[in-house]
């Protein structure tokens, strides 16, 4: 339908535009250019009361009213035209291609001192950008159609280029950056006004001479002399195996050059390689260009010495259209898991049970892929966020990045909200952290994937009419895939076995070689089979992956130990931590404290155990009698004492290490040092003897765990 009403538009493009209508001073723009017998005063007092109700968003009631009115998507464009918003514009228009309709002339010549203009004019949707280039710089205040040196010198002789390219570029025919043809810009020296005995003739042929083209287009003479022995001369031009190369191939390209003094430097696309400066260049799995998403490449080389640089001629190729059997690699894959159970607003009796062990399987079966897990358990809002900030400057340029989210959420306003353990029991947006804030400060750091797995409750909150402070524009672009363990409006529930519903049947197939929407599907097909949750709870799938990526891909570098930048803390696993008090001759036993990670994997955790080692000859009968109280203490952190501990109900057993007990101690992000000191208080019946034992230790992981702060 080439212009259909405004409801029956595609789907993604009516939620962009949405978004962009939620935003008000947006939206204010928006209606004062629709006519007065559409929009008055009176329906705009209507959209402001309907459309913070919580049943649909202003921007939706907005678009909702204007199809009523028999609005079509002409009529969108036609509005935002008049305000000039591109931001909008690029969802509802056509796009068009990109070709370059006034080229500069090839050779100019410029007396220095003069004014120098080249002229680069493009069409296409969206409006071309212009960005110009002088030999191998990026010419930064020279971003119009039109460059423009008022007082030419010298040093701005040169070969010049202009890169035309469109912004958010969808349509894969079309390409969404192209070159100019190359300028080679000369400027005649003023040096005849030191020779002023020079009649006229010799002027005129000094001039000439210093006006002359040279002989050779590749070369760009520079100012001093260029004695013979040292004249560049380029053997082997780079040279591409085709016009068009399969997706994740790996070329070489080669330039050679005599003399063997010259330097090298490799460009692509008119910039610069920062480190590729051999005459070897590796093109290694190459891919569309994550920012542009082009795929056509020019890739040359620069040889120079002291006295002259000449360029080689362009290889130019097409990458040829992705298919089933094309391969990715991820130049890094990183995890961030978060378990919340212990709310403060549920009584104990009540609380979650699955998240810390969802977490726990997810990320085990994450590392055996590669990834470099963080996972926490128990965050309060700052801790989230603060956790989350620090999480993302680990991140690299086309990573593999994971979120999982395990715990109590809801919907408000079209969009989702996780909740720290330390919310109310209202259900606020500002008690929580909005997903669509993770998935916009994740697309900053330009990841090759984004996966982002919610496992909770998509209801309304108590109260769907409190407004959220700030409305995010997330942008999933061609990267994102959302997991929701549920459908907008629903509830997402504990299985009664070791996982909830969602990571029963996920991590069936997080590890298999499918791509990560095949993956969500297969989940999806195995609720079907849960005959509690068929009918309330199914898994959503949301996917703008423009490629088939894997969690299972290769990394581009699977020997690098050190790229990842993660502290040693956040994946070397250590050994348990002891400590061993002396014998106590009375009882003939000793007891020894033992710290380990909590749980495996969780980072601001640990798990604290107390065994009772006995000797053979150990008095067991004193002990049965005998009653166990431990408290534990880190500074700022409160941790529960355990009291009343009756070794009767414990199967002791004579010359070994027996396990009395296992105490978890959580948000130890809190502690404001390393130590946990502890007293072990041993109490018997038949006397008042009390028997005590003090153990200090140091919780190692705590040294460089400055991710909170």
């Amino acid at each position: 339908m080439d212009n259909p009403t405004i409801l029956q538009m595609d789907f993604q493009k009516y939620d962009q535009i949405r978004l962009i209508l939620n935003t008000k001073s947006i939206r204010d723009m928006f209606v004062a250019v629709l006519p007065t017998h559409i929009f008055n005063y009176e329906i705009n007092q209507k959209m402001k009361t309907e459309g913070c109700r919580g049943t649909m968003t202003p921007g939706e009631w907005l678009l909702t009213y204007l199809d009523s009115r028999g609005g079509r998507v002409s009529d969108l464009i036609y509005w935002f035209e008049k305000l000039n918003l591109q931001s909008a514009l690029i969802y509802l228009k056509q796009e068009e291609p990109l070709h370059i309709v006034e080229q500069p002339q090839s050779t100019i010549t410029v007396q220095e001192g003069a004014e120098l203009q080249l002229i680069c004019r493009a069409m296409g949707y969206p409006p071309p950008e212009y960005q110009w280039f002088k030999d191998k710089e990026e010419l930064l205040l020279q971003q119009d159609s039109v460059l423009y040196i008022s007082h030419v010198r010298k040093e701005d002789s040169g070969i010049y280029k202009c890169l035309v390219y469109k912004q958010n570029s969808s349509v894969k025919n079309f390409e969404s950056q192209i070159f100019s043809n190359p300028v080679v810009v000369s400027i005649i020296s003023n040096e005849l006004d030191d020779f002023p005995n020079l009649n006229f003739e010799q002027q005129q042929q000094i001039t000439a001479k210093l006006s002359a083209p040279s002989k050779n287009p590749e070369q760009n003479t520079m100012v001093r002399s260029c004695p013979n022995s040292e004249k560049i001369c380029i053997k082997t031009h780079p040279h591409s195996p085709g016009k068009v190369i399969a997706q994740g191939s790996k070329i070489w390209l080669s330039c050679v050059a005599a003399p063997q003094s010259v330097k090298y430097q490799w460009y692509k696309n008119g910039q610069k390689l920062d480190g590729k400066e051999t005459s070897i260049l590796l093109l290694n799995e190459l891919y569309p260009d994550p920012n542009t998403g082009d795929t056509r490449f020019e890739y040359l080389c620069e040889v120079y010495n002291d006295y002259e640089h000449v360029f080689s001629r362009a290889a130019i190729f097409k990458l040829a259209d992705a298919n089933k059997d094309t391969t990715y690699v991820a130049e890094e894959k990183f995890a961030f898991l978060i378990a919340n159970d212990k709310y403060k607003f549920e009584a104990s009796d009540k609380k979650l049970k699955t998240p810390p062990v969802d977490v726990i399987d997810l990320a085990k079966l994450l590392k055996s892929s590669d990834f470099k897990v963080i996972a926490l358990r128990n965050l309060g809002l700052k801790e989230m966020k603060s956790a989350f900030k620090a999480f993302c400057k680990l991140l690299k340029v086309n990573s593999y990045v994971v979120f999982f989210f395990a715990g109590h959420g809801f919907e408000c306003f079209g969009q989702t909200y996780l909740l720290p353990v330390d919310c109310s029991e209202n259900f606020l947006p500002k008690e929580s952290i909005c997903v669509e804030y993770i998935l916009q400060e994740m697309q900053k750091t330009k990841p090759a994937l984004n996966l982002l797995l919610i496992d909770s409750c998509r209801k309304m909150p108590p109260e769907p009419w409190v407004i959220p402070e700030k409305i995010f524009e997330a942008h999933m672009e061609s990267n994102t895939v959302f997991g929701y363990a549920t459908s907008f409006l629903n509830g997402a529930y504990e299985s009664g076995e070791r996982n909830s519903f969602f990571v029963k049947h996920l991590k069936k197939y997080i590890t298999h070689n499918k791509s990560i929407p095949d993956i969500i599907f297969c989940v999806q097909k195995d609720f079907d089979t849960e005959k509690m949750t068929r009918k309330i709870q199914n898994p959503v799938l949301e996917s703008s992956l423009s490629v088939n990526r894997k969690l299972c891909d290769e990394l581009q570098n699977p020997f690098d130990t050190v790229t990842h930048q993660l502290p040693i803390w956040a994946y070397q696993e250590r050994n348990p931590i002891q400590t061993q008090s002396e014998c106590v001759d009375k009882l003939n036993c000793s007891f020894i404290v033992e710290v380990q990670d909590h749980m495996d994997v969780y980072f601001n955790g640990v798990d604290i155990y107390l065994y009772i080692e006995l000797k053979e000859n150990a008095n067991l009968r004193a002990l049965h009698a005998a009653e166990l109280n431990i408290k534990l203490n880190m500074p700022t952190l409160l941790i529960e004492p355990v009291e009343g501990i009756c070794l009767r109900s414990i199967n002791l057993n004579l010359g070994s290490k027996n396990l009395v007990l296992m105490k978890e101690v959580l948000g130890i992000q809190k502690a404001q040092n390393t130590d946990l000191d502890g007293k072990i208080l041993l109490k018997f019946d038949f006397f008042t003897e009390i028997i005590e034992f003090k153990f200090c230790v140091n919780v190692e992981k705590l040294k460089s765990m400055n991710i909170f702060f």
